[in-house]
């Protein structure tokens, strides 16, 4: 496996300070329109959407490199449509392929200022490319498959990535929005909108205490994929994309396991990141509807 230092790809605080204030106004303030769900001591579990539609965890792609913006946008992504799924939407799930997504926020929004310079970018990049310029599904015609090697060659903006942007702009999240507060990240996730989070912030992989506890520091991206704010036991389930490297947790309350990757951490061991990090809120996936019941497809094709 690779070494962490090499896993991790955040630009870090100056360099988001500079390009949220280039391209801040392009996301929407932080509300949940006709929210009628209660989020006061809620709980979500987002695995469980992929549990109950693929009858298993959802597979995420350990990192290669430092394009821990894309894979945690895209794992996160993942999941949001197997939640949107579950809520009744008529999609067929489709991975998404994370090379494509990385390209877009360094080489499109950040404009290549980091071209050359080594692997990373910036949570607000990634997420303002995936909003304006959508995602690729790893199954699309003539993609090769995930590396670190062709992260790295699509982020320095080389082997003709761009000819798909036509493909991606079909399939965009359409509301980005920063949130600065627990409560908030709350309100997000327990009604189904998942997150990310970008900090300088490390956390251990001892759990005598329960939770994985802030420890060293670590430039990197990672995906918010549940929360608790259960008064006893509060939580926020972050998912770690460099594979199984961390114990497995097993819920407080179901006592299942949750699925690898996973960190379960304190909400005031996160305080930091909203003050001094990027958490950015996705939601409203246009994903990839299944129109295989569609009458006037049908007669298209038959010529009925």
């Amino acid at each position: 496996m690779a070494d962490i230092k090499n896993l991790q790809g955040w630009a870090g605080y100056d360099a988001a300070q500079d390009a949220w204030a280039m391209i801040g106004s392009q996301f929407s303030p932080f509300f949940i329109a006709g929210q009628t769900k209660a989020t006061q001591g809620a709980t979500f579990r987002g695995w469980e959407a992929a549990r109950k539609v693929l009858g298993k965890d959802l597979f995420c792609r350990p990192q290669e490199t430092g394009d821990c913006v894309a894979v945690s946008a895209t794992d996160m992504m993942n999941l949001t449509q197997l939640i949107e799924i579950v809520a009744g939407q008529n999609e067929t799930f489709k991975p998404l392929f994370a090379p494509y997504a990385y390209a877009i926020g360094r080489c499109l929004i950040g404009k290549n200022q980091l071209k050359g310079r080594g692997a990373g970018s910036i949570g607000s990049w990634q997420a303002y490319g995936i909003q304006k310029y959508g995602v690729l599904a790893e199954e699309t015609d003539g993609l090769p498959s995930y590396s670190g090697t062709l992260a790295d060659k699509w982020g320095d903006d080389r082997d003709g990535w761009r000819k798909w942007i036509d493909i991606g702009d079909d399939h965009r999240i359409k509301t980005v929005s920063q949130v600065t507060t627990w409560s908030q990240l709350v309100d997000a996730v327990s009604n189904g909108y998942l997150a990310t989070i970008a900090s300088d912030l490390g956390f251990d992989n001892n759990l005598s205490s329960g939770y994985n506890r802030r420890k060293g520091s670590w430039a990197h991206q990672m995906g918010i994929w549940g929360v608790s704010d259960d008064k006893s036991k509060p939580w926020v389930a972050i998912h770690n994309q460099w594979g199984d490297r961390h114990e497995r947790i097993r819920d407080f309350e179901t006592e299942k396991e949750w699925p690898t990757g996973m960190l379960r951490v304190r909400p005031d061991d996160i305080e930091e990141a909203f003050r001094r990090g990027e958490v950015m809120v996705y939601s409203h996936f246009d994903g990839y509807p299944d129109r295989s019941n569609s009458w006037d497809d049908w007669a298209f094709i038959t010529g009925v």
